[in-house]
């Protein structure tokens, strides 16, 4: 009964944790910022992909088959400590607002809920790396065309299966391409 007890006190503790890192997970995946970059205003040796992520890109379609996205690890956890850092404060306020310490019932139902969010969230992304979907790269950049620092921001929005075309854009490259 009393080891019960201690993982009930540690759901309770971690409940905003939990809860954070389960949203922004989804969040980041069904929202995304397209990132452009100086290739896609000039595809002279073919087309162009845009990259996705949210607030740093971490995937992109490589154009080898439909199914198949380059994918950086190292962005894509960087983003997820980044918004979580950002949403953390604010989730830690409204739970202890909404939430008292004397419905512990509710906090460890909300902090079950997130633990369920990040677990499916990190299940998921392990089956789109393990059938090849996500393929880890340790950059999106192609050498000799672009690298990952000439990505640039061009819309927000959610996260959508046509989103492969890569958008020119003038505002961040009004010289377009050049090749060096």
């Amino acid at each position: 009964m009393r080891r019960a007890s201690c993982n009930m006190k540690l759901v309770d503790r971690y409940t905003p944790i939990l809860l954070t890192v389960g949203l922004v997970l989804w969040v980041e995946e069904l929202f995304t910022i397209e990132w452009s970059y100086p290739y896609c205003l000039s595809q002279s040796d073919g087309p162009a992909y845009a990259a996705q992520g949210m607030p740093l890109p971490y995937w992109m379609w490589n154009g080898v088959a439909s199914l198949e996205h380059d994918f950086m690890p190292l962005a894509y956890i960087l983003n997820v400590l980044i918004l979580s850092l950002l949403t953390f404060p604010a989730i830690r306020w409204v739970l202890h607002r909404v939430v008292s310490y004397r419905l512990k019932w509710l906090r460890r139902v909300i902090g079950a809920a997130g633990c369920l969010l990040l677990l499916s969230h990190v299940a998921l992304t392990g089956l789109l790396i393990s059938t090849g979907y996500y393929r880890p790269e340790t950059s999106l950049g192609l050498e000799g065309y672009y690298r990952y620092t000439d990505f640039r921001p061009v819309r927000f929005g959610l996260v959508h299966s046509n989103a492969t075309v890569c958008q020119p854009s003038r505002f961040w490259f009004p010289d377009g391409w050049r090749h060096d």
